[in-house]
């Protein structure tokens, strides 16, 4: 019975997870055209930090901590992608903060901090294998307000006695 509830669970997210992606690769202009390649990062990201140097210009409304926490993003990319030709040079764990930093970039411009991917590379409890895993900002601080939550239920509580 459990077996069965949890096929059904993982069912219904993996449907989840893929209509969500798909619908937001349909919806979204800018998911079309994601640059693939390390030249057309760097242009891309060239390009934004030449509009966001400029004070009276298409980002200006931004605001200063804002853009020096896309410019702090973008110079982790730019140093990521220094004297790389191709991606595949990257190892995993490059390719994961690249991608990070391109994510906080993204929801930077799009005032969208909830949304934005966190990735990282955990090894699984037992073995020696390593997966990367993806959430969302929102979806991060959920899962750790749920834990709290949990450890504050499962702590004892502590009783006293009135002396006397």
């Amino acid at each position: 019975m459990k077996f069965q509830r949890r096929i059904a669970l993982a069912l219904s997210l993996s449907l989840l997870f893929s209509s969500a992606a798909a619908f937001a690769d349909s919806t979204d202009p800018q998911s079309q055209d994601q640059p693939q390649t390390v030249s057309e990062i760097l242009q891309v990201q060239k390009d934004l930090r030449s509009k966001l140097d400029s004070p009276t210009g298409e980002y200006s409304h931004f605001s200063e901590a804002d853009i020096a926490k896309m410019k702090r993003a973008q110079d982790s990319v730019f140093s990521m992608l220094s004297g790389v030709d191709s991606l595949d040079q990257l190892t995993l764990d490059q390719k994961t903060s690249l991608s990070n930093s391109l994510d906080v970039i993204r929801a930077t411009l799009l005032s969208d901090e909830g949304n934005r991917l966190i990735c990282y590379r955990e090894r699984k409890i037992g073995t020696n294998i390593v997966s990367k895993r993806c959430e969302t900002v929102a979806e991060r601080n959920a899962r750790a307000k749920e834990a709290q939550e949990q450890m504050r239920q499962m702590a004892p509580t502590v009783q006293t006695r009135s002396g006397g």
